[in-house]
């Protein structure tokens, strides 16, 4: 079942990307418009990987074309940068920002978009158009939104289905940026600062929730 009418789509990035966004919108790393000087947090053999991939449903074409989302905060990368588990580079949860939007925001901006029931790397994760929104009601909500993703002998697929993605096509316009969660008060100013410098109005929230414990 769906969790609401309301469909939130939530992207993480480092709080140094966050000037060029304001000013230029978020871009996918094909883009004209893509930051020269953007942070990459996460995996970046995953990253590398996923750029090459095939879209397998309309409007098709490559990983590297779209700006991933995920439908739920707390995703399994989140808690991999912020302990540096697996060998990936820790990044203090501080120093990483949402991006908040919503799939009706992004709708009415008539912008391409796609959607997956899990990580869109794993084989058995299927992918679905912009015209198949009927379907969302397929994916695992209340792992979507749950704060113990772990896989368990009972269920060893939790993990993939925790990491449902929007995908969204070329480009997104900072107008569609619904609000902007952080991890403390100092984000919070540093957010506010830059949204005030780019004569936007954007609502920062502090929200621990979304985030992992202090590690």
């Amino acid at each position: 079942m769906l969790p609401s009418s309301k469909i939130w789509l939530y992207r993480i990035t480092h709080l140094d990307n966050l000037g060029w966004i304001l000013k230029h919108g978020i871009a996918s790393g094909v883009s004209e418009l893509a930051d020269p000087g953007f942070i990459s947090i996460g995996d970046n053999t995953l990253i590398e990987f996923r750029e090459d991939m095939d879209i397998p449903v309309s409007p098709f074409g490559k990983f590297s074309e779209y700006i991933p989302f995920y439908f739920g905060p707390r995703a399994p990368m989140l808690y991999q940068i912020a302990t540096g588990y697996d060998g990936i580079k820790k990044i203090p949860q501080s120093n990483i920002i949402y991006l908040v939007s919503r799939l009706d925001i992004i709708q009415s901006a008539g912008l391409q978009f796609i959607f997956t029931d899990g990580h869109a790397r794993a084989t058995i994760t299927t992918f679905f158009t912009a015209n198949e929104t009927k379907k969302l009601k397929e994916l695992d909500w209340s792992v979507i939104y749950s704060t113990d993703w772990k896989n368990t002998e009972q269920d060893k697929d939790r993990q993939r289905r925790k990491q449902a993605e929007c995908l969204i096509k070329d480009f997104i316009p900072t107008t569609c940026v619904e609000r902007i969660l952080v991890f403390d008060e100092n984000s919070h100013e540093k957010v506010l600062s830059l949204i005030h410098e780019s004569n936007l109005s954007i609502p920062v929230q502090i929200k621990k929730a979304a985030y992992y414990d202090p590690l």
